[in-house]
This record gives C-alpha cells, sequence and structure tokens, in this order.
C-alpha cells in the first residue's frame, strides 16, 4: 500500500484557510507512524496571534475511491467516541473538505500532544489505563449513522473458516496450517453475535501518553462493529510477543470496567497471529519508528512464532 506524499504547502495553506479564514502557516512536520496513512502535523496562526495544531491524515488510495468508507468512518467514530467521553482525538475539517483538498481520501484531527510509551514507569498501571480505555470504548452506545460500519472482522473470518483448505496466508507459513486447524475447531461454538464498536488496530503505538496518562487513542482508519473479545486478543497477543507481561491485570481491569466476562480469548488471540501472516516482519518498523530498537523484523518473526506455539499448546491442553 503505497503511503501519500506530503501535502503540498499550498494543501497545506488551504486547510488552514478552511478551519480559520485568517489563519496562516507557521509549520508543518511529518509524524511518525502511520503504516496505513500520511499524518502531517500542521500548526497555524490565528488573526489575535494564537498559534494552533492540527494532525492532518491522508489515506492510500483503494481501487475504488468512490466507495472508500474510512475518512467518514474515522470521523463518525470519533465524534461519537467522543460523545460517550471516551479519550480520541476530535475531527476539526470533516472528510469530504479535506480529500478535497488534498486530492485523495482524508481528514483533519486534533492534535494530541503526546507520544506513545513503550517503556512505562509502572507496566501495571499502563496496562490498567489501556484496559479501561478499552472497555469504555467497547460499552459505548453505537448510534445510528454508525449501524452500517462494517463488520469487517468477522467477513475474513467467514470467509478462512468456509475454505475447504487453508488460505493462502496461513499455508505459506510454518504453522500457518496448524493455526487454522485450531481455529476451524474453535469455531463452530464461537459467539460473533456482538455488534459493538471496535478499534482492531489497539497495540502501544496507537495509544498517546504525558508523564504516564494515556491522553488518546489513535488511528481510527480501520473502525469496525464487531466482537469486544477481537480487540482484546489484538492487544493481548502484540503484548505477548513484544515483551509486556500485562495479562492478568489487563483482563482483570477490563472485566471489571466493562462488567463483562472476555469470551473465546484463545480463539481471538489466535485470529490476532493470523492477521499478519505470512509473514510480521514488516511490522518490526512501527516499533522501530518508536524506539523498540531490539525488536527487529526476524526478532519479531521469533516472537511472533513462539507466540503462535504457545496458543496451540494451550489450545491441545483443552481439547
Amino acid at each position: 500500500m503505497p503511503i501519500p506524499p506530503a501535502p503540498t504547502p499550498s494543501q497545506f495553506e488551504q486547510v488552514a484557510l478552511a478551519i480559520d479564514s485568517d489563519a496562516k502557516v507557521v509549520s508543518t512536520h511529518k509524524l511518525l507512524g502511520g503504516l496505513g496513512c500520511r499524518m502531517d502535523v500542521l500548526e497555524y496562526q490565528i488573526a489575535d496571534g494564537e498559534s494552533q495544531r492540527v494532525v492532518t491524515r491522508q489515506y492510500w488510495v483503494k481501487d475504488d475511491p468512490s466507495n472508500d468508507k474510512r475518512p467518514i468512518g474515522e470521523s463518525r467514530i470519533l465524534a461519537a467516541l467522543n460523545a460517550n467521553g471516551v479519550p480520541v482525538p476530535e475531527p476539526i475539517l470533516d472528510e469530504k473538505a479535506a480529500s478535497e483538498i488534498f486530492g485523495r481520501p482524508g481528514l483533519v484531527i486534533s492534535y494530541i500532544n503526546g507520544m506513545p510509551n513503550l517503556g512505562p514507569a509502572d507496566l501495571q498501571d499502563w496496562a490498567r489505563q489501556l484496559a479501561t480505555a478499552m472497555a469504555n470504548i467497547h460499552t459505548a452506545k453505537v448510534p445510528a449513522e454508525l449501524e452500517d460500519l462494517p463488520r469487517s472482522h468477522i467477513v475474513s473470518l467467514e470467509k478462512w473458516m468456509a475454505a475447504d483448505s487453508p488460505p493462502e496466508r496461513f499455508a505459506k507459513h510454518e504453522l500457518g496450517t496448524d493455526l487454522w486447524n485450531a481455529m476451524r475447531a474453535m469455531w463452530p461454538n464461537v459467539d460473533t453475535s456482538k455488534n459493538q464498536i471496535i478499534h482492531t488496530d489497539f497495540w502501544p503505538g496507537n495509544m498517546l501518553w504525558h508523564a504516564d496518562r494515556l491522553l488518546a487513542i489513535v488511528d481510527w482508519e480501520w473502525p469496525s462493529l464487531g466482537v469486544p473479545s477481537d480487540d482484546v486478543g489484538y492487544f493481548l497477543s502484540d503484548a505477548a510477543y513484544t515483551g509486556f507481561d500485562v495479562e492478568n491485570t489487563f483482563l482483570e481491569t477490563y472485566e471489571k470496567v466493562s462488567g463483562k466476562p472476555v469470551t473465546d480469548l484463545l480463539f481471538w488471540k489466535m485470529f490476532a497471529t493470523a492477521m499478519p501472516l505470512p509473514d510480521v516482519g514488516p511490522w518490526a518498523q512501527g516499533y522501530e519508528e518508536l524506539g523498540m530498537r531490539h525488536m527487529d523484523a526476524d526478532q519479531i518473526r521469533e516472537a511472533h512464532a513462539n507466540h503462535i506455539k504457545n496458543l496451540l499448546s494451550e489450545f491441545h491442553s483443552n481439547a
């Protein structure tokens, strides 16, 4: 997926003027991260001399741009979560205006003055804050305008599980066939009826912190409706193979705040490990950009494979 280029000076100026007719661009710079979109910070000054900052988001162009629901989906979900008190950025310039300026799918959101925290002073408190935020996302009321959001992960799962043989992503990995067989064995008993807002990419790189306090959950370009355990399994799998021992604390806090048990967790962990197959190596880029230099491509491949082995061992011990 080719990441879009930086906005031109003219495009930055148009964004600033669309927000405030007296605005003047002060500075711009690229934000790190964003494997699925281009993100830049735009600082501008308004008439009274006050400087303000926003984040421009440009998505890579799909084969059918006219049917691209990412900008409007992200804009609507940010508005809904803000209304429910969930810490997320606010939409500043709507997707239609932003997309016209950029000439590609785009959005402009509020700037959050924080950074991902991959080295917390108190790991368990870090996990409790993340679990609380996730629980608040999953218990937020789904407004009518979001009821048409896709159940993208469920759709993918139904295709994988209905296949007569391991799909290509599984077949090309040394542990993929065993993983697919285990998932298929569990699939008939997995409850997919829930239809809550889920993030679908809940990993530490999408959380902004300041002084060990969680400020916001970002990167909502793939918002979806689905099963809350999907997000839980995704985060806990990512945490496990990148060295964060937080599962017990996270689950205890999540279930307490949400008031609901996490169901089918082993299955959703397996789904999470299947998502980057056949090669998790490129995911190391995100950690490297955030300063986690010890997780290079080969190391993340090894850790990911070991995590799959642990999940398969748990599956066989429960069989």
